[in-house]
């Protein structure tokens, strides 16, 4: 577990800051009145995503490989940062959903439903196993994009060796 201990505690300040995330979408509305504009702003924590992972990787280059690391070593260490956050996301979409907004999943039927959508598929995709499904699948796509992104600039160049 020691080999992995910079990736947990990234990995758990990411999960807070997601939960102040939500917190902020409260505030904003994005969970109530303007609701359609959800997944579209929603999208934006994939710019602190990134840069919650380029400061998990430059500790992991400096602290725990002395300074140098490969992009297959900083590519791996990403990859399990994205699976231990997509391990925690669930307990994000439960807050949000339980805690936070119990009313979302109900007013994002309503609001699909009244786009032309039918009920049905509607309460298949909002609900909270399909929340936690796509943040899951969601948190280890982006988050394997954004380890390779990261990787290629954390990687110890030729010339620093």
């Amino acid at each position: 577990m020691k080999k992995f201990e910079i990736e947990f505690k990234w990995a758990l300040y990411f999960t807070a800051f997601n939960m102040l995330w939500l917190s902020l979408e409260k505030f904003l509305g994005w969970h109530d009145e303007l609701i359609q504009m959800h997944i579209m702003y929603s999208l934006l924590i994939i710019f602190p995503q990134a840069l919650f992972y380029y400061l998990a990787l430059r500790e992991k280059k400096f602290k725990y490989y002395k300074g140098k690391i490969n992009w297959q070593q900083a590519f791996l260490s990403g990859g399990i940062l994205s699976v231990i956050i997509a391990g925690l996301s669930p307990a994000t979409i439960y807050y949000m959903n339980t805690f936070l907004s119990p009313e979302f999943i109900d007013l994002a039927i309503e609001r699909y439903v009244i786009s032309g959508g039918k009920e049905a598929s509607a309460k298949n995709f909002h609900s909270l196993e399909a929340y936690i499904k796509n943040a899951i699948l969601f948190n280890v796509s982006i988050g394997i994009v954004i380890s390779g992104i990261v990787a290629l600039l954390i990687k110890t160049k030729e010339t620093e060796k």
